[in-house]
């Protein structure tokens, strides 16, 4: 647990001080960025959970805008360390928003970082997006994939509205559809007929190649 106190300290600091000290010191151990990247994440699930928790809650608002600021700071610390060089073999195009109901982009934005080094091009909604910009994305821009992701229980059952949205527009059989974040599960991912589902970055990178059949 002492990774994980540790991480929470650094995004819990207002100040964003702690946190790229904590980047940098992995960094200089050696220490892969995802690694790093990953580490934080933990501690940001750790917040996520003590947020939610309606019995005892832990963390509040100010924390959460806190740890998202500091864990952006995080990103574009390492973002140079993620990149992993060129690469100029196009692998296609993938579509990419958390859903309407939730603004936490942190994992999404390392998904981008590391599909962008993969060979995809991405095109990126942002947050908080709602099925008919999913759609319009998706007549606008032509991607071969579409990517949801959710950290919040409250907002993951959106994506199901998403999935029917696509259908009803005739976008459905235009696009693969892959889902993950804190709040999916690969039981929720096949309820709600998406085509893969992803723990975390680095698998969805492997799962979107394998959609591709890259």
């Amino acid at each position: 647990m002492s990774g994980v106190k540790e991480a929470l300290e650094a995004l819990l600091d207002f100040k964003g001080k702690k946190v790229k000290d904590f980047c940098l010191r992995r960094l200089e151990r050696g220490e892969r960025a995802y690694d790093i990247l990953q580490e934080l994440n933990r501690g940001l699930e750790e917040i996520g959970r003590g947020y939610e928790n309606k019995e005892f809650r832990r963390y509040f608002d100010s924390d959460l805008i806190v740890s998202g600021a500091n864990m952006k700071r995080a990103v574009e610390l390492l973002r140079p360390h993620l990149s992993g060089g060129e690469r100029r073999e196009k692998r296609g195009k993938i579509l990419l928003g958390t859903v309407k109901g939730d603004v936490h982009d942190i994992g999404k934005t390392v998904f981008s970082i590391l599909l962008q080094s993969s060979g995809f091009e991405v095109v990126d909604l942002g947050v908080n997006v709602d099925k008919e910009a999913f759609v319009r994305g998706v007549r606008e821009h032509e991607p071969q994939l579409v990517g949801m992701s959710a950290l919040l229980t409250s907002t993951a059952p959106y994506m199901e509205e998403v999935m029917d949205e696509l259908v009803k527009e005739g976008m459905r059989e235009k696009v693969r559809v892959i889902v993950g974040g804190r709040a999916v599960t690969e039981e929720f991912a096949r309820k709600i007929g998406a085509d893969a589902y992803a723990r975390d970055a680095v698998e969805g990178v492997k799962k979107c190649l394998e959609l591709v059949g890259g």
